[in-house]
């Protein structure tokens, strides 16, 4: 039982630690001037592919042991 609340809290707090990542890089997306590496479509594609991703799937594990 105790290992479900600490992944519930973990999830929870990963969640939010990517949601202040996102804003991070969607000011990166605003502000910075693009060079090689990291041009404007890198930072979308990253936030889309990593953060939202996983997001969704921590949002769908909470939704399915909620009421457990």
């Amino acid at each position: 039982m105790s290992d479900r609340k600490r992944m519930k809290k973990a999830r929870e707090k990963r969640i939010d630690a990517l949601g202040r990542q996102i804003i991070s890089h969607e000011n990166k997306i605003e502000t910075e001037k693009p060079q090689k590496d990291t041009t404007i479509g890198y930072w979308e594609k990253e936030i889309e592919k990593k953060f939202k991703k996983i997001i969704e799937e921590d949002k769908k594990y909470l939704e399915e042991n909620e009421d457990k």
